[in-house]
């Protein structure tokens, strides 16, 4: 493999070419002379060429080769400067952007408040959303797509970190015709002999699953739909009951039809929903700031007056 310039050599060659010497040269940039002069012999093997004339008692000239690198020197050392800085403001909690992934049936409820809040105490940083499965986020985080996503504490490998914003307690969705929307809880046994609509996704599927073999109760849904927003109407018009686990502030479908959310009574730990990232590396103070503020932050809606039977 090719040796490549450094930009230490390439500084160190500017300072020596300004000096017009080793001694002097070294002394600009703090190293020694003997570590200055093995420094432009690297560099001069490196591009194959020779940069200085050396004069005994008299410094330092530039040779053509040199001449011409000086300039090329420069404007390097001054672009990574640039970078640094812009990285280094990219850094700050002064400004930059934060790239946020969010599951897409925890965005709705979640994120655009949480979002709101952050942005308004710090308007200099920018938070981007973009929504997706858990397949999905997983996989823009490991390529660096995203900064962080809000998502379950399901499926997550050991190069991912999960700071917990809370347990998501699974309710039935019920119309509020039902006989026991206006119960405190309910069970599946309770339920078994409804109609259930199945929100499928794979997410979902795994969780709601356990819930019903803890049970004991079959799994065998009438209709099966990846669109939250549909499980929603459909329950509201009596199409039958489904499980959830997060509760937005208003217990009414889009079609205005009206929700109760009843806690579920079960055996099966509630899933964990939080923040996600990447173990290791260098976390960007923007990024670390709106965790803080996210594990402070009262993340479900404050439900309305009418949303339901009033338990949560």
């Amino acid at each position: 493999m090719q040796q490549q310039v450094t930009l230490r050599e390439l500084e160190n060659f500017v300072a020596v070419a300004e000096n017009s010497s080793m001694t002097h040269g070294a002394a600009a940039v703090g190293i020694s002379q003997p570590a200055m002069s093995g420094s432009i012999q690297s560099l001069e093997r490196t591009l194959g060429v020779s940069l200085l004339v050396r004069h005994r008692g008299h410094g330092v000239s530039l040779t053509p080769e040199g001449a011409q690198l000086i300039a090329e020197a420069r404007e390097v050392l001054s672009r990574a400067a640039d970078i640094t800085s812009f990285m280094f403001d990219s850094g700050s909690d002064s400004v930059g952007r934060v790239l946020l992934g969010s599951l897409v049936t925890v965005a709705p409820i979640v994120v655009p408040a949480m979002v709101r809040d952050f942005t308004d105490r710090n308007p200099q940083i920018d938070v981007r959303l973009q929504t997706g499965t858990q397949d999905d986020l997983l996989a823009w985080l490991r390529s660096g797509e995203i900064h962080a996503a809000i998502t379950y504490d399901i499926e997550l490998g050991n190069d991912l970190d999960f700071l917990k914003l809370l347990d998501a307690e699974p309710h039935a969705l019920l119309p509020t015709g039902h006989a026991l929307a206006t119960a405190e809880t309910v069970s599946l046994e309770e339920l078994a002999d409804e109609p259930y609509v199945l929100l499928d996704l794979p997410i979902s599927r795994q969780y709601l699953t356990s819930l019903f073999l803890a049970a004991d109760v079959s799994l065998r849904p009438v209709a099966r739909h990846t669109d939250l927003d549909l499980i929603r109407t459909l329950v509201g018009n009596g199409f039958g009951f489904s499980v959830v686990n997060l509760l937005p502030a208003a217990a009414t479908a889009q079609d205005g039809s009206r929700l109760a959310y009843v806690k579920l009574r079960t055996s099966v730990k509630p899933v964990a929903l939080g923040l996600v990232r990447r173990k290791g590396g260098t976390q960007s103070r923007r990024l670390e700031e709106f965790v803080q503020f996210a594990l402070t932050y009262h993340v479900l809606p404050s439900r309305r007056p009418d949303a339901g039977n009033g338990s949560l």
